[in-house]
């Protein structure tokens, strides 16, 4: 019986230490955007962030490009902010995939080029979302295309914003 409490107990804190591992990682993420500038997910602590992973041969990640906006746009005058990091590809090949969308994208597109992002977090395909909470948590681990601006994926960001 000792030693099943002592083994519980071991789990409870790798598992403890192991989310604010995580947690640090996603704080420690910069890339550049579009423009060449340097961009940490630290310039975000205070907001719910919606963190995408995603790529333009990608067709799930292209279908809910539109739906990201329409839920940016939603809350676009709360605390919340979608950031789309691209896997693997260069400014030039990312800005030929924007001037052919019917509608801008204004939330913020980051370019992994070497794609390590893929490596540092395990990412197993495309797209791949993350919801981090005002404080950095990670709140959610979304894999695969969505309509975001469906009523589900519209609660998720509401009760993120609550809490």
């Amino acid at each position: 019986m000792l030693l099943k409490r002592i083994l519980m107990s071991f789990l409870l804190l790798t598992t403890a230490w192991s989310v604010q591992a995580e947690t640090t990682k996603f704080y420690d993420l910069a890339f550049p955007n579009l423009e060449g500038k340097e961009v940490s997910l630290y310039e975000y602590e205070g907001k719910v962030v919606l963190l995408n992973f995603w790529a333009t041969w990608c067709p799930p990640c292209v279908r809910e490009m539109p739906s990201m906006q329409r839920l940016q746009d939603k809350f676009a005058d709360q605390p919340f902010e979608i950031v789309a990091i691209n896997a693997g590809e260069s400014a030039d090949a990312i800005e030929a995939f924007l001037l052919g969308l019917d509608n801008e994208l204004t939330f913020t597109i980051l370019l992994d080029e070497k794609s390590r992002s893929f490596q540092e977090f395990r990412i197993p395909g495309l797209p791949m979302s993350y919801l981090i909470s005002k404080d950095g948590e990670l709140l959610e681990t979304i894999m695969g295309g969505r309509e975001w601006d469906d009523e589900k994926q519209v609660a998720l960001v509401e009760t993120a914003l609550k809490s």
